[in-house]
């Protein structure tokens, strides 16, 4: 039971913070200016026309009932019924999350192999290469859909490399290999643009753990047993930076959900970005708040299971005691 008990408290913390967060996400909701009947209705509809679709959609009952409709509704799964789309929002979220988790999952492998990569490489140096953790750091403060612009100018436009939006061409409608082929071809740009911003940000934490397990007993004495710099790097440093990057991958879901948001809008992926700026324009709360509970489930649930990961990777980090 003594196991189980920091998991406990772990998901009865996030519980509680997700209960919190969505309550708060559900009255900034209701007070944003505008309202559903007016976005519905159009710019010239008459009052009356308005009250009309508020009382169909039930907009009229108290804040009070709606909010604790949308709390049980949660709680059963039912994320109610889209104002724009016209079907529930649960079916809507499982058509938009596959092209969403394809840009993720794919940016995330290919920025975690290349951030850990690099970063330990230059950390291992002599020199320290420096310069390396300072230009990561640049690459990851830049605002992601401006990185995602100049490659569209650069690798779209003037060299006109790769298709500039959508997930696949139109008018050729291909199946099976060749479609396979066109939607791998129309990702590489968006995929390109999440990957290079989450790469910077791996290569910084990859970096800076292993130049402090660098100089650290352990990797010293491997240096004098005369084991190679490709052994003593890739066999001892890495390992132990290890639970640090996992951690900070699983911590790590959030920042990639917004950068797959904006880089969805940039490239027109019919993603859960997409569908989350489409029910914004037209003040289509379910969707909203149905998109921002499945966001905030992954972030909390991903930040438990690092807190886990890392202590199941290195149990002496529970002790508080460092690796040596």
């Amino acid at each position: 039971m003594r196991s189980l008990a920091p998991a406990l408290r772990a998901v009865a913390a996030g519980v509680g913070t997700w209960l919190l967060i969505q309550s708060l996400l559900f009255i900034l909701v209701q007070s944003a200016p505008g309202g559903p009947a007016a976005a519905l209705a159009g710019d010239y509809a008459t009052r009356e026309t308005q009250a009309a679709i508020t009382r169909s959609y039930a907009l009229d009952r108290p804040v009070v009932a709606q909010y604790v409709s949308f709390l049980t509704g949660m709680a059963r799964g039912d994320f109610g019924i889209s104002y724009q789309f016209r079907r529930p929002v649960g079916e809507l979220i499982l058509d938009r999350i596959g092209p969403t988790l394809a840009l993720m999952l794919t940016a995330l492998g290919l920025s975690v192999l290349a951030g850990r990569a690099i970063g330990i490489w230059a950390a291992s140096r002599r020199d320290g290469a420096g310069w390396v953790a300072l230009a990561a750091a640049a690459v990851h403060a830049l605002p992601v859909f401006w990185v995602g612009q100049l490659l569209m100018l650069s690798l779209g436009l003037e060299l006109a490399w790769f298709p500039l939006s959508g997930m696949s061409d139109l008018r050729r409608q291909a199946g099976g290999v060749a479609g396979v082929v066109d939607v791998a071809w129309h990702a590489v740009l968006p995929v390109m643009t999440l990957a290079l911003h989450q790469t910077a940000f791996f290569v910084t934490v990859a970096y800076a753990k292993a130049r402090l397990e660098n100089d650290k007993d352990y990797v010293r004495a491997a240096r004098a047993r005369g084991l190679t710099e490709w052994a003593v790097v890739w066999g001892h440093l890495s390992r132990n930076v290890a639970p640090q990057l996992a951690t900070a991958t699983l911590n790590h879901v959030g920042m990639l959900f917004t950068g797959a948001v904006l880089v969805e809008t940039l490239f027109a992926w019919p993603g859960l970005g997409r569908l989350l700026t489409s029910a914004i324009l037209s003040r289509d709360h379910p969707v909203l708040l149905g998109v921002f509970a499945l966001i905030t489930s992954t972030v909390i649930v991903s930040s438990v299971i690092a807190a886990l990961v890392q202590t199941r990777l290195d149990p002496r980090l529970a002790e508080g005691r460092s690796i040596a």
